[in-house]
């Protein structure tokens, strides 16, 4: 199975992350961490953030840290991701905001 942009998807619906997702926690760089998949754009977008790649590795303590803090850490993913996912797929703001009901940028 494929997103409309020709990325295969794995098993779970996951296109290969456009954020550069390695074999460490992308927040505090940690490899001696189980790491968990955090999809930057989620509730209703969730499925969204799996197909267009819009997802990160974490550990969880950050996992965590992100979902606690509110808005500082997740809103600067969720401009990084919209950054990436512009540049990436040609997207304009527009674009974006017709996906994701928002600008993050």
């Amino acid at each position: 199975m494929k997103n409309e942009y020709g990325a295969s998807l794995d098993r779970n619906g996951y296109a290969p992350s456009v954020l550069g997702a390695t074999n460490c926690c992308s927040l505090c760089f940690r490899t001696d961490r189980h790491l968990q998949r955090h999809e930057v754009f989620h509730g209703a977008d969730r499925q969204k953030s799996k197909r267009y790649g819009l997802w990160i590795n974490v550990c969880p303590e950050c996992h965590e840290k992100i979902h606690q803090r509110g808005g500082g850490t997740d809103l600067r993913l969720k401009e990084w991701a919209q950054r990436n996912a512009m540049i990436v797929y040609g997207w304009t703001k527009d674009d974006f905001r017709r996906r994701f009901r928002k600008n993050y940028v």
